[in-house]
Order: C-alpha cells, then sequence, then structure tokens
C-alpha cells in the first residue's frame, strides 16, 4: 500500500459536471484541490452523446430557486472561457394537450398554476395559446391547446461542457486524476482522513472529502452511515433516440411535454435527440439492456407531439449511462453524522445537469466560508426521516 505525500485541502470524488465545476471554482477560490475520477472525465452520466437540456420549465418546484442561480452562470462561463462550454440559450417550450380522462378546464388551470408560480420563483414564463405556439413550432401536432414558454431556458452539450470545466480546474491548479477508482473511506475521530483506491494507494484528506459520484456515492458511504441516515435512491438508465430529419425541418426551442414523457432537441447538426423519462433495464455490472417498449413509447410519444418524425429514420439508441434517482425526484446533499469533514451529493435524477452550477456556488460557499448554506437544506437527506419527537 502507498500514500500520496502531501494531502490536499479538499479531495472530490466523481469527475462529472459537478466534481468538474466545484474543482474549478475551489481552485480559484485558492484552495489545494485533488479530484479522484474511476474512468475519464464525464466518463458517467456527465457525459454522452448529444445534449442536455438546461430548463427551469415545468421542474419540481423545489429545484426552481436553484435554476435562478445556475442560468446566469451557464451564460457567464459561456462567454468567459477560451471556447465556452457548449451551452445554447434557445428558450422552451412545455407543452399541454388534454389526455384522455382529463377536462380542458383543469389542464388549464394547471397550466396557468405553473406559469404563475413559475414567475414567482423567478423563473421568466409565458402563458402562450395554442396558435401562439405553434407560431412559435409550426410542426407541432394541432391537439395541444398551450404551452409554457420560458425564454431562459437552453441546452448544453454536457461533454464538452463537463470537460471544459475540468481543463480550467487544471489551469486553475486543481490535480485531476482518471483511472483511480474510490473503493474506501478511511476515518479517525468523527472525520475522513483519506480514502483507499483500488490500487491500494491512500489518497489523505486535509480539510474536507466531498462525494460525488453519483451512483457511486452511496456504496462509499454505506459503511459509515447510520441506520436511520440510509436513504431511498434507486438506479435507473435513460434511454436517448436519436433520429434523422429527412425534410429538414427546424426545431426552434427546448421542447418538454407535460403529460408525456418527452423531450426533443434538435442538435447542431439537424438530428432530433428524443430523450424525456423512458429508462431500460441494466445488468449488476452496469451494461444496458436493449429495450423494444421503451424505443415504441418513446417514439409513440414524440409522433404525437411532432407528426413528421414518423418519417424519420434511426441513427441510434443510447442508455448506457446510470442515473440515481432518490423517491421523491430531486437531489440528496448532505453531511453524514459520523463524519463531519464530509460532504455527499447525488441523486441527480438525469435533470441535475442543468442546475449543477446553482449547487457548485453554494458547496464552494459553504467549504470556504464554514457554513451549510439555507438554500441547501431543501436537498437534506434529513427529509427522509420523522422530526426528532419532544
Amino acid at each position: 500500500m502507498t500514500t500520496q505525500a502531501t494531502a490536499s485541502e479538499i479531495v472530490i470524488v466523481g469527475g462529472g459536471i459537478y466534481g468538474a465545476s466545484l474543482a474549478y471554482e475551489l481552485a480559484q477560490a485558492g484552495k489545494t484541490v485533488t479530484l479522484l475520477e474511476a474512468d475519464d472525465i464525464a466518463g458517467g452520466a456527465s457525459g454522452g452523446p448529444g445534449e442536455r437540456g438546461v430548463r427551469a420549465n415545468g421542474r419540481d418546484l423545489r429545484e426552481l430557486p436553484m435554476a435562478t442561480v445556475s442560468f446566469p452562470l451557464w451564460a457567464r462561463y459561456q462567454e468567459q472561457f477560451e471556447g465556452g462550454v457548449g451551452y445554447r440559450r434557445i428558450g422552451g417550450l412545455h407543452l399541454f394537450n388534454v389526455p384522455h380522462g382529463a377536462h380542458e378546464h383543469e389542464v388549464r388551470g394547471t397550466m396557468e398554476a405553473m406559469a404563475m408560480t413559475q414567475n414567482a420563483l423567478g423563473v421568466p414564463s409565458q402563458l402562450l395559446s395554442r396558435d401562439e405556439t405553434r407560431e412559435r413550432e409550426p410542426e407541432l401536432s394541432g391537439d395541444l391547446i398551450g404551452s409554457i414558454y420560458c425564454p431562459n431556458d437552453g441546452v448544453c452539450d454536457h461533454t464538452f461542457a463537463t470537460r471544459a470545466f475540468a481543463e480550467q480546474a487544471r489551469k486553475a491548479g486543481a490535480t485531476l486524476r482518471t483511472g483511480t477508482r474510490v473503493t474506501e473511506i478511511l476515518h479517525d475521530k468523527g472525520r475522513a482522513t483519506g480514502v483507499r483506491l483500488a490500487s491500494g494507494e491512500v489518497v489523505p484528506v486535509g480539510e474536507k472529502l466531498v462525494l460525488l459520484a453519483n451512483k457511486g456515492v452511496l456504496p462509499l458511504l454505506k459503511p459509515v452511515l447510520q441506520p436511520q441516515e440510509i436513504m431511498p435512491v434507486i438506479s435507473l438508465m435513460p434511454q436517448m433516440m436519436f433520429v434523422t430529419n429527412p425534410h429538414g425541418k427546424n426545431i426552434n426551442h427546448l421542447l418538454g411535454h407535460a403529460h408525456r414523457k418527452l423531450s426533443v432537441k434538435q442538435i447542431q447538426d439537424g438530428t432530433l435527440m428524443l430523450s424525456g423519462g423512458q429508462s431500460v433495464a441494466y445488468t449488476p455490472e452496469g451494461r444496458w439492456k436493449g429495450s423494444l417498449s421503451s424505443i415504441a413509447l418513446g417514439l409513440t410519444d414524440a409522433i404525437a407531439t411532432l407528426p413528421f418524425i414518423d418519417e424519420s429514420s434511426f441513427l441510434k439508441v443510447d442508455a448506457s449511462r446510470v442515473e440515481s434517482c432518490a423517491v421523491d425526484g430531486i437531489p440528496i446533499v448532505d453531511t453524514p453524522a459520523a463524519l463531519h469533514n464530509t460532504i455527499y451529493g447525488f441523486a441527480w435524477t438525469g435533470h441535475g445537469f442543468a442546475i449543477a452550477l446553482g449547487f457548485t456556488k453554494y458547496l464552494t460557499d459553504w467549504i470556504v466560508g464554514g457554513e451549510k448554506p439555507r438554500a441547501l437544506e431543501v436537498f437534506s437527506g434529513k427529509r427522509f426521516r420523522a422530526p426528532p419527537s419532544n
């Protein structure tokens, strides 16, 4: 067994968008940082083909304040970094129709309430009629009754962005080590003192250990968690489909749907990316299994929304990136009771990419300032436990 001689002040486990952007921010703040990634930068859920939505529209209300912090940062780094971060602010439409068994006044009431609440929480949101929506997106089917338009929504090349933050972190002085799988947290007297790698090497921890390795967080934490701290989290593998655009149609916005598991993006080469919630099975080794039913469901929702897609051809289907998902659908950010110098964040649920930079800001404030920001309390793991009785 070997031990790294000098402890970095901050050791980060996980080289996705959260780990890479936090390494950059902390290095910029003057901290010595070592980031450990089991595979390559963006090798997990922060990587893969296509683009991710940078979306507030239709998001869980508890996450909207984080979106209002994140979105200006995406625009800032797009301008600040040489080559940008692959971010495009194209606006987003959240579409509504009247599904079977529902009533139009109920759907319209939901649409109005959602727009009102998003505006109240700092997300500019505009109600559009059916005709106003189709003026923006002429290829939409005629069954919709309207939409909510969020001008600040957009898309981002997630692989490019993650690698851009990693490169900027290196330039700022952070040490990034890939192919270094962490297998164990070493601790003494209530604090993490280091992490052991699969090679046997021990990487010492100075001030803080930060676990951001998505599906890898809970296995590392389980040996130190108290029984009441075990969190209800599952793993899933979201499906992304890529189809041709044979007639050169234009999709002008990030499209989501209130009643269909659907997200549609036109990536910059004209290809259409269809995602939004269908997932596939996976093996214990992390390999994904194809699923014709997931493909059929996804295509049915896409064609019902954009009929011209029925004439498209398949390019590829990808479901190779494992996500972690909490039972209530929002991330978990907290400190284990047994390790006061350890912070963890995971269960990003497939839509954590968009709000990553907000979390990074608050995590940096926490680590540098020493006090947990109130904005992170809603994401505490304590929400899964009953409050202590008096």
